[in-house]
């Protein structure tokens, strides 16, 4: 009976999300038309590389999340060694938090950090313990630990609330929601977004969640609406159809995902969404390529950008994104690309033949990055 109820709850979210669409504003690209050099348009307003500081106790692999806030940027590692690492604005190490384990101030997964700038807080959510570590922004302090309800895959903080994601998750089947509203002190308020029980447990390379002012905005590989959730209910925001690289149907299951996922001829999800004051972005793979597709709010046009080299005071390529918020792009380069550059060349190209300025510049002002030092960090400000 459980069962029958699961699935007459999900067919219903599902048609309703179609009747909705029939009124919903549709964003389209075209990817016949030619791409646009990303530092072409209006987008890019400066930028900042911060080559980060290598030591024994400070090696750094992927980076799965960056955060800048004031004078300091966060770079977090979820998979090999679970921890934080917090530098300055010029790359200097300042602390790390690597508390792995079962204590009252460890975790057991670290799943993904932010910043309560009310509070002024760092949090560390740990998944499998269901527990958020909150630290003192200033001195780095741990200041409690917090039992939480669900075992969340991600989390923000809102003025007044929390909102966490189960990562399709369901740990009460009667309750098979991703989405949980919580008070200050973690009570549930409301729950949204019914599992796709196709996916249950499975999660996409995609950031699920978003915010822009007071609007909160969800994505889902399922489909390419933009979803926003006002608190008490969710709506579809618009949208967007990527033309010749469209899945031929939405609503997909995992396994279709992943078969669609193998093929050169879709694009199978939105990684990040990102409303800013003039834009719409939408992160995207295009043919094993990184794609930002631009939507101009003011003028309505379309444009797709290729994440071309910065080549104004420094040559460098674009990095790979970590993160888009409301007013960066944040992305990293490698210690072995950065090597190449100060170098002035590798096997196929002479960097210092096209941009010898640029290159001079960098030997002048940057400090010798080693082929196995820690990664690049680029900010670029919207």
């Amino acid at each position: 009976m459980k069962k029958l109820t699961y699935i007459i709850i999900l067919i219903t979210c599902l048609l309703g999300c179609q009747h909705k669409s029939m009124n919903t504003t549709c964003i389209n690209f075209d990817f016949t038309q030619r791409m646009k050099d990303i530092h072409s348009i209006d987008l890019i307003k400066n930028y900042k590389l911060i080559p980060l500081e290598t030591r024994d106790s400070v090696i750094i692999g992927k980076i799965d999340k960056a955060i800048l806030y004031k004078d300091q940027i966060y770079i977090a590692t979820f998979h090999r060694d679970q921890a934080v690492y917090i530098f300055n604005l010029q790359g200097k190490f300042l602390h790390k938090i690597n508390t792995i384990g079962r204590g009252p101030e460890e975790y057991l997964q670290l799943s993904d950090i932010f910043i309560d700038e009310n509070n002024q807080t760092l949090n560390l959510l740990s998944r499998i313990d269901a527990k958020l570590l909150t630290y003192d922004i200033n001195n780095l302090n741990i200041i409690k630990s917090s039992p939480l309800p669900k075992a969340f895959y991600k989390m923000i903080s809102l003025k007044d609330r929390y909102l966490g994601h189960s990562g399709n998750y369901t740990q009460d089947k009667d309750e098979p929601y991703n989405l949980w509203d919580m008070d200050l002190d973690f009570r549930i308020i409301n729950k949204a977004i019914v599992i796709d029980p196709r996916w249950e447990s499975k999660m996409a390379n995609i950031r699920p969640l978003s915010t822009y002012q007071d609007t909160i905005f969800y994505i889902t590989p399922t489909d390419f609406n933009i979803y926003q959730y006002d608190g008490k209910k969710v709506s579809i925001s618009h949208s967007v159809n990527f033309g010749k690289y469209q899945l031929p149907s939405e609503q997909i299951s995992y396994d279709e995902y992943k078969k669609y996922c193998l093929s050169p001829y879709y694009i199978t999800a939105i990684r990040i969404f990102q409303e800013t004051p003039n834009y719409y972005l939408y992160w995207v793979v295009e043919s094993g390529q990184d794609r930002l597709c631009v939507y101009n709010k003011k003028n309505q046009e379309s444009t797709i950008c290729e994440l071309t080299p910065y080549s104004g005071k420094y040559f460098i390529s674009f990095g790979d994104i970590i993160d888009i918020t409301q007013k960066h792009i944040i992305t990293s380069v490698e210690a072995s690309e950065m090597n190449e550059y100060l170098k002035g060349y590798n096997e196929y190209v002479n960097f210092e033949k096209e941009y010898p300025e640029q290159i001079h510049r960098m030997r002048k002002e940057l400090p010798d990055i080693k082929e196995d030092d820690n990664p690049c960090i680029v900010v670029y400000f919207l």
